[in-house]
């Protein structure tokens, strides 16, 4: 950290001195033209005329298997790199096929070139085709349609429709990541605060409430799986308990969402309060657990009970959207 001593001039123009370590590695000098940009913590950045960010990586693929490569291509597009290269003395084919179905996973990562010793790939997503909001919208529709499916699938023994949820789950994590890139991309460039119109920590808690909802989808997943496992539908008491925890841990999802989106503080609270329901439902969920059957019922039970308690965590971020100045930083 370097502090400098406010100036005014005659004609009461403020000024500060810049470091000139700093100014000769960025080539400043007389007439050079820096960029100030306010952020909503009201600092300002300070941004030398065609500075260029890094933001290539990488990868040797010497001695990975398919599992780094998926983990490492990932983590490099969530960190917000527009260039992921891989190398290697000779990339396998298993190795090739790795990079392959991992790009494809990956929304806007496309391969652009190809040898046998390397293969780069460009990142083409950019945020404004992503709007935080709707981006969040399309992910809560996706999981909470995929958990009602599973519900339905596993009440009725639908084999093919809990084929079909454990398929949609791919769309919920693909659209998670892009936010989890934008978020990345958010804390590397401060800039694109500004052109994005949402502070990073408005950002964050979209990115917190989406990854909410992506665990609500694997729950839904799990669910899925659950109900290829049983040998029969679940008898009539035990559906009816399905049921209203279903109709429960929906209840909250639905209403901290409308909190959270309408930072609306009292429905927030209106939804926590629910809260006081769980050992109940706890309770309700144990004695329904027969002798027949009993893992998948194990799972389908616990998975409600887990979708609640990432519900309300969507309503305790609500809480923040509230807080006065909160979004508008000030």
């Amino acid at each position: 950290m370097d502090n400098r001593k406010v100036q005014i001039t005659g004609g009461g123009t403020y000024f500060v001195t810049l470091p000139k370590d700093w100014a000769v590695k960025h080539g400043i000098g007389r007439g050079s033209q820096v960029t100030l940009v306010e952020n909503s913590t009201g600092s300002l950045l300070l941004v030398p005329e065609g500075i260029e960010g890094s933001n290539r990586v990488v990868l040797s693929l010497a001695g990975k298997d398919e599992v780094w490569i998926e983990r490492a291509i990932i983590s490099c597009y969530i960190t917000g790199f527009d260039v992921i290269e891989v190398n290697g003395s000779r990339i396998s084919s298993v190795q090739r096929r790795a990079v392959r179905a991992t790009a494809q996973s990956l929304v806007g990562l496309e391969i652009m070139e190809e040898e046998q010793d390397r293969i780069v790939l460009h990142c083409l997503v950019s945020m404004r085709d992503f709007a935080a909001e709707a981006t969040l919208r399309r992910i809560y529709s996706i999981t909470t349609a995929m958990l009602r499916d599973a519900v339905h699938a596993f009440i009725h023994k639908d084999d093919e429709l809990a084929r079909d949820v454990i398929e949609r789950d791919t769309e919920a994590d693909r659209l998670t990541l892009v936010m989890s890139r934008e978020l990345g991309l958010l804390l590397r460039d401060l800039l694109l605060e500004h052109d994005v119109g949402m502070s990073r920590l408005l950002f964050h808690e979209y990115h917190a409430v989406a990854k909410s909802l992506e665990r609500i989808g694997d729950h839904a997943v799990k669910v899925s799986r659950a109900a290829l496992d049983l040998t029969s539908p679940p008898d009539k008491q035990t559906t009816r308990e399905i049921e209203g925890l279903y109709t429960a841990a929906q209840a909250v999802i639905e209403g901290s969402v409308e909190a959270f989106m309408g930072a609306d503080i009292t429905r927030a609270n209106e939804v926590l309060a629910a809260r006081d329901r769980t050992p109940e439902l706890e309770k309700r969920a144990r004695l329904s657990k027969g002798t027949m059957q009993v893992q998948p019922l194990a799972t389908i039970f616990d998975s409600l009970l887990r979708v609640r308690d990432y519900a309300f965590n969507i309503a305790e971020n609500a809480l923040n959207m509230g807080v006065p100045g909160f979004q508008t930083g000030e």
